[in-house]
Parts: structure tokens; C-alpha cells; sequence
């Protein structure tokens, strides 16, 4: 776990402990005067001090499964436009056999991430296959074929995840608004 996310996790302990006394003090005084704000006050700082003691053993699990969880959002997100990329027909001349060969091993290397899920792995297999297939027939069908593979893919990439779906939206505003 880097320090950082300690530091950030214990702080937050901190401020909801101030935050607790800040609502349970004028309660305790009003009900009792001073004494019952000072055992409020010691009884949070007792609590207090044990959770930033015991931060790391409750903090870990759930830092974990948040950067699991990202480096999942980013594998599918980048296997979602490479495989995309790769499904489109060469405009003209414009793509040399090294770009191509390049785009292919990068959607190719990106279907194989050891983050992504299985069931997209497999769509992106069926849309790399699909792509291939488009590449080696160059015919309208096969590309027609490879784009709408390539299509499930990314429908199956947003769904249930409202951070890759953003992701997609804002790469295919940026890349129509450079086509401009």
C-alpha cells in the first residue's frame, strides 16, 4: 500500500472524529455541562488513536480492490479502441503494412490483458477475428461484419461500468471533433 493512501485514509479518520465531536460536544453540554464533553472528547480520542493505529489492516483490502478495479476500467477502455481502431478499412494508401501490423499486435496485446474480464476477452477475440478476417477479404461485408463485432465489444465494455462508458464518450467527441 503506498503511504499516501495511509495518510489520506487516516486523515479522513481524523476529520470524522472531529466532525463527531463537533455535533456531540454542545450536545454533552447542554445535557450535562463539561464533564460529559470531556468524556466525549477522551472516548474519541481513544477511538481516534486505535483506528489510526489499525488503518493499515482495514485500509489495504479496500486500496486493493480500488486499483483493481482501475486497472480493469483502463484495460477495457484501451481493448475497447484498439479493437476498434484495428476494425476500421485503411483510408486509401494512408496506412503502411508496418502501421497496420502495429495496430494489430497493440489490439492483439491489449484482448490478452490479464485485467480485462474473461467475457470480454472472448468478444474482443470474436472482433479481432472478425477484423482479421475484414483485412485479409477487404470486402464491404467482412468490414461491415468487423465493425459490428467490434461494436458488441464496446456496448459489452459499458455496461454496468459508468467510467468506462464515460471514457468512450469523451474519446469519440474528442476524435469527431479533431475529424472537423
Amino acid at each position: 500500500m503506498e503511504p499516501r493512501h495511509l495518510r489520506i485514509g487516516r486523515r479522513r479518520v481524523w476529520m470524522i472524529s472531529g466532525a463527531c465531536f463537533l455535533v456531540l460536544a454542545p450536545i454533552g453540554y447542554v445535557e450535562g455541562g463539561p464533564v460529559p464533553v470531556v468524556m466525549v472528547a477522551a472516548a474519541l480520542a481513544l477511538a481516534t488513536s486505535f483506528s489510526h493505529w489499525k488503518a493499515t489492516s482495514w485500509l489495504a483490502p479496500a486500496i486493493a480492490k480500488g486499483q483493481q478495479e482501475s486497472r480493469r476500467d483502463v484495460a477495457t477502455f484501451c481493448v475497447v479502441i484498439a479493437v476498434s481502431g484495428y476494425a476500421q478499412p485503411a483510408a486509401s494508401a494512408s496506412r503502411s503494412p508496418a502501421g497496420l501490423a502495429a495496430l494489430r499486435l497493440e489490439a492483439h496485446r491489449a484482448a490478452a490483458h490479464d485485467d480485462l474480464p474473461e467475457d470480454l476477452r472472448t468478444l474482443a477475440a470474436d472482433a479481432l477475428a472478425a477484423s482479421d478476417q475484414a483485412h485479409t477479404e477487404d470486402a464491404p461485408a467482412a468490414w461491415r461484419a468487423a465493425r459490428a463485432s467490434s461494436e458488441r465489444l464496446a456496448h459489452a465494455a459499458q455496461d454496468g461500468n459508468p467510467y468506462v462508458r464515460q471514457l468512450l464518450i469523451e474519446w469519440v467527441e474528442g476524435d469527431q471533433a479533431s475529424g472537423r
